[in-house]
């Protein structure tokens, strides 16, 4: 049986982290490509049976550009990895279960900013502007002290913003409370 690790680190080029996965001690990655930032790789490795998983991206930092994507499949005992440009590999499910147990509470890689954006995306998760805009996600990665807010309704995105002092969690999360009472519904 293969074993499965990874390592977070910080790519300025995508203003974001990638995930590297290591199996059996060797890059799955490999040169030339990025891993996936930790949120979009936990949210895939938490769905429930599935069998296509994106595990690096092209060094654009683009999702859906040059992709390494695996095939997944999983038994009570295995799964198995297999993709066009390397070898299948298969693993224990209990090791396979801990690293992604690991991997989706590790969040000593996110710096104030990363954090206040999970904890706002929580916060945020299903709840609809007045005017019948759902939340997608939030950002403080597009300019110092603001916080930016993507809501959607059929094919129509709009940003919202509120400032917050950058440095501190509870800052962000009182404003947040704030824009959430002002500009969603209850």
């Amino acid at each position: 049986m293969s074993s499965l690790s990874y390592q977070i680190i910080a790519n300025p080029d995508a203003n974001d982290h990638e995930v590297r996965l290591f199996v059996d001690g060797a890059d799955w990655i490999g040169e030339g490509r990025l891993g996936l930032d930790p949120p979009d790789l936990v949210k895939q490795l938490i769905e429930d049976r599935r069998t296509r998983l994106i595990v690096g991206r092209c060094t654009c930092g683009v999702l859906g550009c040059d992709d390494v994507a695996v095939t997944q499949r999983a038994t009570a005992k295995t799964v198995e990895w297999s993709c066009v440009e390397r070898q299948p590999v298969v693993f224990d499910a209990e090791h396979f279960d801990s690293q992604i147990r690991a991997l989706t509470k590790d969040h000593s890689w996110e710096p104030v900013g990363r954090t206040v954006e999970r904890l706002l995306d929580e916060m945020f998760s299903g709840k609809m502007t007045d005017d019948g805009y759902v939340f997608e996600w939030s950002s403080t990665r597009n300019q110092p002290y603001l916080v930016v807010a993507s809501v959607r309704k059929n094919q129509h995105q709009k940003l919202l913003e509120f400032s917050w002092d950058g440095e501190t969690v509870a800052n962000a999360l009182s404003r947040a409370g704030r824009f959430l009472r002002e500009r969603f519904d209850g």
